[in-house]
């Protein structure tokens, strides 16, 4: 093998190694779904050929980027349109994606255009099932009542 490798490098045809290792999937997620001038201009080139090479991937993020916006700036008037382009120029998983929102449309557009959230009873759900996973085959009823009850938030 070593003779082959040789034989290419005196050939010229040896085929380099990159010079910067290929990031992993989830960096790469991490870099597309945060915001860009977050990104240094290293992390922004290597998305960028990325992006290049994988115009699927380009497409993803920018519906993914504009998504969070409707989110986060209570747009979901907005939604209608990203709904539209989502099942239209997506790729597969976006439109899948895309399609399970369309089940519950009115709680997805109340979702993303009210100011109330149902996290606080969310987090005391977790906090509940935390206790009682903690006591479980220990504790009786009343012990666990009296520690939801007597825990703070």
């Amino acid at each position: 093998m070593v003779t082959k490798y040789v034989a290419t490098l005196r050939a010229g045809t040896a085929v380099l190694e990159p010079t910067q290792p290929i990031p992993s999937p989830r960096r790469i997620t991490t870099w597309i779904m945060r915001r860009p001038e977050s990104l240094s201009d290293s992390q922004r080139d290597q998305l960028d050929r990325i992006l290049d090479a994988c115009p699927d991937l380009a497409s993803a993020r920018d519906l993914a980027h504009e998504f969070s916006r409707i989110a986060r700036e209570r747009r979901g008037q907005d939604f209608i349109h990203w709904m539209t382009r989502a099942l239209d120029e997506g790729p597969q998983p976006v439109q899948d994606f895309a399609a399970s929102l369309q089940n519950d449309w009115e709680a997805v557009v109340n979702g993303l255009t009210l100011p109330w959230s149902s996290g606080a009873v969310e987090g005391q759900v977790t906090r509940i099932k935390l206790i009682k996973r903690r006591s479980y085959g220990r504790a009786s009823f009343g012990l666990l009542r009296t520690l939801v009850l007597a825990q703070p938030p």
